[in-house]
């Protein structure tokens, strides 16, 4: 069977599993499932017994005829030349490149899932991750590049927040330097010097803020196929390492935390010396139109900002203000895809915000975040439990870059 057959007769099966499930045919849809996972033992088998087979066939071995140590040795010969076993074997693969394969992402799930890798999936493994041993206790390995893109599409469209920040992936502790203040350019007549300007910079440093959370699976789960497997461990890591990094980038506490945080935009709002920045509306009465005006009046010319809120507050606050005429202010916006907007700003939902906080902001140009160390994931086995850990790890930190391009709509005593 080759690997195209392989993957035809799969496919078929799975199909055929579909329209069981399709028509309520559930024992049936359970015994293609039976054979699909039966398909793939098969194929893992005849793949290892593959790859031991052309291990064999690259290793020529030199026979000493005398079986005395220093003699001289007959080289195997095929057709008449020498055969160079090292010169056979093809090139392998840069570790830069080789996570980004199809054959890494078959390993790495295969390994997460206990299973038998064959031995090009071993050599490939090893290749990525250069500290594995035999046990994955302790040791992290790095996610695919395509399931770690994955769980950063996810995370992005659970937290638009997070998706909108300007991200740079640098490793080691990175300096940013931000505009504090400058000087107005002015107009002057012919004979007139032109003024120095002045400009005021401040310089801040990233140093990477230690981000894990780890999920816990059963024995039994994994069991499931690895087209299966990959979406759903993706989607669970998005879920919840998603949750810390959208709190980070709007309510982390930064260095003043005991457990450094990225500094949150809005946390920073809220600081005394940014109170120009923030706009108290009152719950009892409501938000009204004009707190809204003076929030978006609040943003410097220049920046585009969104808006963004939870679904609470933008269900039962934001999405019931209306103008002084009295008409909704609260429209779809059918251009994007049925998306609404507030005083022409696209409003995001993002779950990250708390109740009643509504933020303007350009993220974009208002926020940086720099991924100091890309996702990677270390497992843990219970035995007892008959439960797999998996822990995802990564380094992160941001920064507002200037507060000009945010302001906070907030309840009046809060």
């Amino acid at each position: 069977m080759t690997y195209q057959e392989y993957l035809n007769r799969r496919k078929e099966l799975m199909d055929s599993a579909q329209v069981f499930i399709n028509d309520g045919k559930f024992e049936e849809s359970e015994a293609k499932m039976n054979e699909v996972q039966a398909l793939d033992d098969q194929w893992d088998v005849q793949a290892k017994a593959q790859a031991n087979l052309q291990a064999l066939e690259g290793n020529q071995r030199m026979v000493n005829v005398q079986g005395l140590a220093g003699t001289a040795v007959i080289p195997a010969v095929q057709n008449g030349f020498v055969v160079d076993a090292a010169a056979q074997s093809p090139a392998a693969p840069k570790k830069e490149d080789a996570y980004k394969t199809q054959e890494y992402t078959n390993a790495w799930a295969k390994m997460m899932m206990g299973r038998q890798l064959t031995a090009d999936e071993d050599k490939m493994f090893r290749l990525v991750n250069e500290a594995y041993t035999h046990t994955t206790e302790n040791t992290q390995i790095m996610i695919p590049e395509t399931v770690a893109a994955g769980i950063w599409k996810e995370i992005g469209e659970m937290y638009p927040y997070w998706e909108d920040v300007k991200k740079t992936y640098v490793k080691g502790n990175l300096k940013v330097i931000k505009k504090k203040s400058s000087s107005e350019a002015k107009w002057y007549l012919e004979a007139d010097k032109t003024e120095d300007g002045k400009e005021e910079f401040e310089e801040a440093e990233l140093t990477g803020r230690e981000l894990s959370r780890a999920i816990t699976i059963s024995w039994k789960l994994k069991e499931m196929s690895i087209n299966e497997f990959l979406p759903y461990i993706q989607s669970e890591m998005a879920a919840e390492m998603g949750k810390a990094l959208a709190y980070g980038v709007t309510h982390g506490a930064g260095s003043e935390s005991p457990k450094p945080e990225p500094m949150g935009v809005v946390t920073a709002l809220e600081k005394g010396e940014n109170a120009s920045q923030v706009v108290k509306y009152n719950d009892e009465t409501g938000l009204t139109y004009k707190d809204l005006t003076m929030a978006r009046g609040k943003i410097k010319s220049g920046y585009n900002p969104a808006i963004y809120a939870n679904s609470d507050t933008i269900w039962n606050v934001l999405a019931n203000v209306v103008d002084q005429n009295g008409r909704p202010i609260f429209v779809p916006d059918a251009i994007n895809g049925g998306v609404y907007r507030i005083l022409g700003c696209t409003v995001k939902e993002d779950g990250s915000m708390k109740d009643g906080e509504i933020l303007f902001s350009d993220a974009k140009r208002g926020y940086y975040a720099n991924i100091n160390k890309q996702i990677t994931v270390s497992t843990e086995e219970h035995i007892k439990e008959r439960t797999t850990d998996y822990c995802g790890y990564a380094i992160v930190d941001g920064i507002p870059m200037t507060m000009k391009a945010h302001c906070l709509l907030t309840k009046q005593g809060e």
